[in-house]
Formats: C-alpha cells, structure tokens, sequence
C-alpha cells in the first residue's frame, strides 16, 4: 500500500536430498524457533515506525540575547541544559544543534517570530520548536521561553520570569523543562529532578464553603490553566493572585477573539436605556457592545476611514442631557481631530468633530471631569491641560487645570489617596514612573530638580502602565519654517490610573496596569508587551504599598475599567486584552472579573 513499508522476503532451503519423514525433534524445534523469530523481527519492523510516531521530536533553538554585556556563555548554557532535560528519560528526540543552525540560517532572519517557528519546525520535521529570549539590564534578567505546536501553530507552554541575577536563570529553565515535559507526555520524567519549590504564600483568610473558583461554563479554577481559556485570563483569578487579603472566589467573563487590535474600551449608557454598553475602539471604527448573560451582542459599529487613527476612548454625560457621550480621541496628519458621538433616539450620530484636544475623563467627587491638551510644538504634551466644558451647543476650554505642565492627560487621574483628603495629581511619566505632585501649574521643568522639590511628593522606583499604542509625531521643520520635519518619533499613550475603594474603608486605592515586555523598556521608541500585571496599592503615607497582584496574563492590556459592566449593581474589573501586535495576526479579547473582598 503506498506510504508503508514494502517487504519482501524470498527464502530458499537447499539440500541435497529430500527431508525425510523422519526428522530428529531437534530439527524440527529448531525450524519452528528461527519461523517464529523471523516472524517477530517482521512485525517489529511493520510496527516500528508507528511507535516512533509516539515520540514527540523537538528541535530547541538558542535564545536570542539583549544585553550590553558579552553573556553568549548563558545562551549556550540554557541551550546545552534545555537539550539535556527535554531528552532525559528518552520519551522526547530531540534534533541535533548543527540541523538547527543549519534551518535558522536559512530563514535569514535574526529577530525570529512565531510564523518563522512554523517554518523552521517544517523544515526539520518537528513536532515542537523551544525557543526565546534572554534580557540583561543591569542585574536583572528576564526570560522569555515559548514553546510552539507546529502542527496547531500555538504555543501551549510559556515562561516569563524576572531574576535578580544570572544565578537564577538555570532553576527557572528548570521549571520551564518540566512545563513542557508534562504538556508532551503528561507527566515529568523519573530522570527529571525539579529544582527546590518556592515556598508557597498561604492566604490570611480561608475559601468559604462552596466557594470553589470557576470559569466560563463552570471549569474548576485550578484546571482552567489547562484551558485555552486559561492561558488568557485564568491567572487573575483570585486562586492565583498574590494577596494576602484573598479576594472573593468568583466566575470570570471572557469574549470571542476579535481580529483587531484594541486601542481603548470605557463603559457607561451610551443610549438612555438605563443600562450600560461597552464602547470599543481600534485604529479607525468605534464599536458598541451589550453584554448579554455571557454573550456580547453588537449594538453599532461607525467605520472609519482607512487612514484614522483613533487612539482613545472615554464615555461620559458632559452636556448633561441624560445620555453618556463617546468622546474619541484621533491624530490624523500630525494633528489631533477628535469626535463626539451620541445617541439622538435612532442612531448615533456626531456633535462634535475636528476638535483640537487629547481628550479624557477622569472621576471626580463632583463627576465625571472632561479635560483636554492641545499637541505641543517639540513635545507632544507639552502644553497645559484645561477643563473642557459643554456650553451653548458646543464643547469649550474651560479654566487651566492644576497640574504641572509637561505632564500628558493619559495615565494621570486627581484623586484623594490617603494624604490627608486633600486631592493630589497621580501621574506616570515619560519613562513609566508613577508619581505624586501637589496640585499646581508649574512647568514640570521647575519640579523635577535636582534636590527634590515642594510639589513632587513622591516617585517609584518600579515601572508601571506601559503602551503599545502610539502615535508618529514630527517636529517643525526649522526656525521660520511653516512645513514639518520628515523625522518622525514615537510618543506613547500610556493607560488609565484607576482610583478605588474596594476595601470599604474610606480610603482610595490605586488600581493600575503594568505591561510587561520581553525587551523592558530598553528602546524609547519600540514597546512590544506580550504579558501583563494588575496592581492594588494603597498609600501608607510614605508611598504607595502593593496589597494585591495578578499573577503574569497573557496578553497586552490597551485598556480597563471598573465599571458594571453586566448591570447586577456591582463593579468589575473590564480589560481590553491585546493577544497580538506588530508582524502578528492581531487579536483582542474584552475580560471581566469581580473583585469583591470576603
């Protein structure tokens, strides 16, 4: 038959005369065993290739470094230890170095993606393909370790970890060895020794009775990180959160895979019906969504033109008319040209266009606040923010807000956090800092001193917020020149700074969004995040203190909310995750969550 293995066999028994009748025993024993073997070594040879497809083949690549310093020696390290682990226990094959060099210098790339792990794994005949990065930025490193499906074209297994140092890079390869050891076969190799367990964080309170975590249609919490689901969203389940005040155990709500990229997403009643909808932008429609039981429904999709680039989103009843407006921020040609749409009844129509703000709204004791800062000439963000305001038909600039100039109206909120109930601005920078000022409208240029100064109460030192989303700004041309520079420079558009109090104690917290990128934050004018972390922080009165973190999500956070978004009369946790950007099919999911303490 084609394909299988044709054999044949011609077996010729000469002699000098015909057996007798009378054959010893012997001789006939003896006939009897070399039938019998010879019929076994055929089976064994028809059988043997369809064993041999029970063993998985996995080619694993050596990771790409970024790093100042010379660590080729680590590359090689974790690729010797990698090809040492995933062949112990001789369950896996796994290709020799030289076929792989050999493959990876024929796809002619350096900076390798998922589509070349298809090629190269089809060019080795692979079932798998291990490969990923190593990044050094001082004593830091972070690791980023996939492990890619030929066949499905997905990545099942993953690892991102940040080490304090070089030593701990091995103990970690270690864990992602037996990952992926018991993603193939099910269970680790005997011949497989686990590295030392952390030891684990035990919650201060106990899970109530019949309080067990679900997810979607019911799956159990701690198998939902065998789900597609889970490799998404299951890891913000407050099962897998770091917290020593555990959160409610509660089901989350996940979409369909949309094939966009989400730039931004707020929720409100954007048609007077007394309930809210969901508003969703990319980088040219808007989209309106209504979360019905555990389904989305579609209510309106206004579709751009191909050169829009829609950047920003926020909902909020400015002009007072009951009804929440869209409010869209866009830079088209260097310029910025945002919109207003609402609902007049039958269809949402635009009472503003063409206007000159980057827009957003920020919470207030007094309501949703509208503010507003026109593109800079150097700097993007450079010039002063003002309140916008709705008067005689038309959206206005109000009075200058107490902020300090040069900061950007995205990820900055005024709020109340625990300094004495006197308002503060809660900024990020240009670099991802978080920080506190006093209310005032000096020129950041004037607080940021050397010595510190009165208005900047207080900075971190780790990174937060982070954005894929950007805009291509260009400066003048030249002194008296009225055309603009061909050089372009990417500024980002960081996320919202969400205040919150979800203890019930009086107090504000903090809750904010840190994008995590296999490269940090090494190059100003490329973020590629693939992972990310919610944060609760509370200020204790010297900083702001973590009470709670997610566990690393796969997938970019563009934007989130806390809002009720199914309308019970409770507030959850909304993201518009980003699954992928760049050279990848782009892919985005909306997620909701409950966070209720016990």
């Amino acid at each position: 038959m084609p394909g299988a293995h044709q054999l044949k066999f011609n077996i010729h028994f000469h002699s000098t005369r015909c057996p007798s009748r009378h054959q010893s025993k012997g001789d006939r024993s003896m006939r009897k065993k070399f039938v019998f073997s010879l019929c076994v070594a055929v089976v064994l040879f028809i059988a043997g290739p369809a064993w041999a497809k029970d063993v998985k083949t996995i080619a694993v690549l050596p990771f790409s470094i970024h790093s100042s310093e010379n660590i080729d020696y680590v590359r090689n390290g974790v690729w010797d230890m990698l090809i040492s682990r995933l062949a112990a226990g001789g369950q896996t094959a796994v290709i020799g170095k030289n076929a792989v060099i050999e493959s990876m210098k024929q796809s002619g790339k350096k900076d390798l993606t998922a589509a070349d792990m298809h090629g190269i794994g089809q060019s080795l005949n692979a079932d798998y393909v291990v490969w990923g990065s190593i990044t050094k930025i001082g004593n830091s490193v972070s690791l980023d370790g996939k492990l890619f499906d030929v066949g499905a074209a997905t990545s099942p297994v993953g690892i991102f970890e940040q080490c304090r140092g070089l030593d701990e890079i091995i103990p970690r390869m270690d864990t992602f060895a037996g990952k992926i050891q018991h993603h193939l076969l099910g269970h680790v190799p005997s011949t497989y020794i686990p590295p030392p367990a952390e030891p684990a964080i035990v919650p201060a309170q106990t899970q109530p009775a019949g309080g067990q975590p679900t997810v979607s249609a019911g799956v159990p919490a701690v198998e939902a990180l065998k789900t597609p689901q889970g490799t998404l969203t299951a890891v913000i389940n407050p099962d897998f959160i770091n917290a020593a005040r555990p959160l409610d155990r509660k089901d989350f709500w996940m979409t369909q895979r949309y094939p966009v990229e989400f730039k931004g997403m707020d929720i409100g009643d954007v048609n007077g019906d007394g309930t809210n909808e969901i508003v969703v932008i990319d980088g040219t429609d808007v989209m309106i969504y209504k979360k019905e039981g555990t389904s989305l429904q579609l209510l309106h999709k206004r579709s751009g033109r191909s050169y829009d680039n829609n950047i920003a989103v926020d909902v909020a009843d400015v002009n007072n008319n009951g009804i929440d407006e869209i409010i869209v921020t866009a830079f088209v040609n260097n310029r910025v040209s945002s919109f207003v749409l609402e609902f007049d009844g039958e269809n949402y129509v635009a009472v503003a266009s063409g206007l000159p703000w980057f827009l957003r709204v920020i919470p207030t004791g007094e309501g949703p606040l509208l503010i507003g800062q026109t593109r800079g000439i150097n700097s993007v963000f450079e010039n002063a923010i003002h309140e916008i305001r709705w008067s005689d038909g038309k959206y206005v600039r109000g009075n200058r807000m107490p902020i300090p100039e040069g900061l950007s109206v995205y990820g900055l909120t005024i709020d109340s956090v625990g300094l004495g109930g006197k308002d503060v601005v809660i900024a990020l920078d240009t670099y991802d800092r978080l920080k506190i000022f006093e209310k005032t409208e000096k020129p950041l240029s004037r607080i940021e001193i050397l010595g510190g100064s009165d208005e900047l109460i207080w900075k971190s030192d780790e990174v937060f917020g982070g954005s894929s989303n950007s805009i291509d700004f260009r400066k003048p041309g030249g002194a008296g020149s009225s055309t603009w520079s061909d050089e372009e420079g990417k500024t980002f558009i960081n996320v919202r700074i969400l205040t919150c109090d979800t203890t019930g104690d009086g107090k504000k917290e903090i809750i904010i969004v840190k994008n995590l990128s296999a490269t940090g934050r090494l190059f100003r004018n490329v973020s590629t995040f693939t992972k990310s972390e919610i944060y609760n922080l509370e200020f204790d009165g010297l900083g702001f203190v973590q009470n709670w973190k997610t566990r690393p999500i796969q997938g970019y956070v563009a934007d989130y909310q806390f809002k009720d978004v199914d309308n019970d009369g409770n507030k959850e946790l909304v993201l518009a995750l980003v699954l992928g950007t760049g050279m990848t099919r782009p892919r985005s999911v909306l997620v909701a969550y409950d966070l209720k303490l016990n």
